[in-house]
C-alpha cells in the first residue's frame, strides 16, 4: 500500500500570493511532487480532494474563486468551456509540456476535438480506462472477460459496480454499441432492465472502498478503478487481473486552470513542474496507468496495468451529457439504485 504522507486543509477565499490551491481526484498528485514543488519554489501547495465530477461541478458553481487548478474528466472539461471557468492556457508558460506530449501515440489530439479542440483550455494528464478486477485466486484465470461477469450468481454478493450512474450506464451503453450519452428512451430501459439484473448478485454499488475491499478478501469481482494495485504489495498483486471490457468507458483526466484562479501565475508554475518527465514519472509509478509524456521510461520501470493498445481497442471515450441526457440517466440511476 503506497504511504501518503500529507492532507492540507483549505483556506477559502485566500488571497496569499506564495500559494497555490489545488483540488484533485483523491491522492492523484504524489506527494514526493508536491513536497519537491515547495522546495524548488518556496509556494505552498494547499489541496483537497472530490470523488467525483459532479461533486467538482457542484463545488465549482457555488465557490470557485478558492480554487487554481483542477482534474476534470473530458467530458466535464466541455461543461466548463461553455461555462466559461476555464483560463486559455498560455502554453509557453507550461515549458516543454506539450512538445513532451505523446500525442501521435496516443491520438491525444484526435481525443480532444469532441472535448477541448487543440487542447487549448487542458492537459491530459491519466490516460486510461475502467475495468474490472478479478481475484483469480477466486476465480482462476479461465472466466469471461465481459460484463455476463456479473451474471454469475456463484459470487452473488461478492461483487460491486461503482456508484457512479454516469461510468456504469455510459460503459452498458457502450457494450451495446449505443453513444455514451444516448437519452433515447428505449436504449436506456434497455441499460435499466440489464442493471437490474446485475444488481441482484451485487454486495452494493460503491466507488471509495472496493480497492481495500478486494485486497481483504471482501469482494471478488469489482468494477472500478485499479484501486487495489495500490492497495497490495508486488507478491499480492499476482493475485488479481484488471481487464477492459468491450465499450470500457475511456477517461483522460486533465489539468486545468480556473479563469478566476486567485493564484494563476503559480499554478502556471507548479504544471510546467509537474509535467516534467522526471516528475511526471512519480506520477505513472504511483498509478500505473499509460503515461501521456515522452522520456518517463528513462526515469522509471513500472509498466502501465494495461497497455495503451488495450485502452484504445476496448474503451471509448465519454461525450458530454446534454440536459435532457443527463436527466434521463439520473432518473434511470436512481430508478436502479431504489430497486428491491
Amino acid at each position: 500500500m503506497v504511504a501518503m504522507l500529507f492532507i492540507v486543509s483549505f483556506s477559502c477565499g485566500s488571497k496569499k500570493t506564495n500559494e497555490v490551491n489545488i483540488y484533485t481526484w483523491t491522492y492523484f498528485i504524489p506527494d514526493e511532487i508536491i513536497q519537491g514543488f515547495e522546495k524548488e519554489t518556496g509556494i505552498k501547495v494547499n489541496i483537497s480532494y472530490y470523488d467525483n465530477n459532479d461533486t467538482l461541478l457542484t463545488k465549482l458553481f457555488t465557490g470557485r474563486t478558492q480554487y487554481d487548478i483542477i482534474s476534470p474528466s473530458t467530458d466535464y472539461v466541455d461543461i466548463l468551456i461553455k461555462k466559461g471557468l476555464l483560463e486559455k492556457l498560455d502554453k509557453k508558460k507550461l515549458g516543454d509540456t506539450f512538445k513532451n506530449l505523446d500525442a501521435d501515440n496516443l491520438n491525444l489530439y484526435e481525443y480532444a476535438k469532441g472535448y477541448d479542440d487543440g487542447l487549448n483550455y487542458s492537459l491530459p494528464y491519466g490516460f486510461f480506462a475502467t475495468g474490472i478486477t478479478v481475484n483469480t485466486k477466486v476465480l482462476g484465470k479461465d472466466f469471461k472477460r465481459d460484463l455476463s461477469i456479473f451474471e454469475d450468481e456463484k459470487y452473488k454478493g461478492s461483487m460491486t459496480m461503482l456508484d457512479d450512474g454516469r461510468e456504469v450506464i455510459g460503459m452498458i451503453l457502450q457494450n451495446l454499441g449505443y453513444p455514451s450519452n444516448s437519452k433515447d428512451d428505449k436504449q436506456l430501459e434497455e441499460v435499466k432492465n440489464i442493471l437490474l439484473k446485475y444488481k441482484k448478485n451485487l454486495a452494493k454499488f460503491d466507488s471509495t472502498t472496493f480497492g481495500k475491499s478486494l485486497a481483504t478478501g471482501e469482494f471478488v469481482v469489482s468494477h472500478g478503478y485499479p484501486d487495489v494495485f495500490y492497495e497490495t504489495n508486488e507478491e499480492e498483486q499476482k493475485n488479481f487481473m484488471y481487464f477492459l471490457p468491450k465499450g470500457a468507458m475511456m477517461y483522460i483526466d486533465n489539468m486545468a486552470i480556473l479563469k478566476e484562479a486567485p493564484n494563476k501565475e503559480n499554478a502556471y508554475k507548479f504544471l510546467e513542474y509537474l509535467y516534467r518527465p522526471e516528475n511526471y514519472a512519480k506520477y505513472v509509478e504511483l498509478f500505473r496507468q499509460v503515461p501521456v509524456i515522452k522520456g518517463t521510461e528513462k526515469y522509471t520501470n513500472v509498466k502501465p496495468i494495461v497497455s495503451a493498445s488495450e485502452v484504445v481497442k476496448n474503451a471509448k471515450l465519454p461525450l458530454s451529457l446534454d440536459e435532457e441526457a443527463k436527466e434521463k440517466q439520473d432518473r434511470i440511476w436512481n430508478e436502479v439504485k431504489l430497486a428491491k
